[in-house]
């Protein structure tokens, strides 16, 4: 009985704490720019968030790497460039990052918002393939579906403003 009541008592304790371990997103943060799953053409990677409440974010993008070996399949995850902190005291601010030199692959937006004591409390993320601008479709029939760069940019900000 006393070995159940442990067990028990533990799997409370870890059901409480779900919360600090996986990291729910912030309703009040949108990651405008790039957008999720979807291929970018260009060597740099223009970074866009709408914050809707005073909070603190850290922005940093990741390098996701996928080897496969027989039937395992790895992510390793690379960071690049730096973090940066940014601090909204609005309820309206927007941030803004440039990423240069990426290279052809899959990247991570990661948008992390902070409380006071400096733990991470939310988690905002979005996915985003980086191909050769050699790739682009740009002369193909679909080149209005696939934009980058800042008329992208322009039309996910205002896709989100009037949503």
């Amino acid at each position: 009985m006393r070995k159940y009541m442990i067990a028990l008592i533990f799997i409370l304790l870890l059901s409480l704490n779900v919360s600090f371990v996986f990291a729910t997103a912030n309703p009040n943060v949108i990651i405008v720019n790039p957008v999720s799953d979807s291929p970018v053409y260009s060597e740099n990677l223009l970074i866009s968030v709408k914050i809707t409440a005073p909070a603190t974010i850290k922005v940093y993008v990741t390098h996701e790497q996928k080897v496969v070996s027989g039937d395992r399949t790895t992510v390793t995850s690379s960071v690049i460039g730096t973090a940066d902190d940014f601090t909204s005291t609005t309820n309206l601010s927007f941030y803004t990052k440039k990423v240069e030199n990426v290279k052809p692959g899959d990247y991570k937006i990661v948008v992390d918002t902070i409380n006071t004591e400096g733990t991470v409390i939310h988690t905002n993320a979005s996915l985003v393939e980086v191909k050769a601008k050699e790739d682009n479709p740009a002369d193909s029939a679909n080149s209005e579906s696939v934009q980058s760069g800042p008329a992208q940019f322009l039309r996910n900000l205002l896709k989100i403003i009037f949503n």
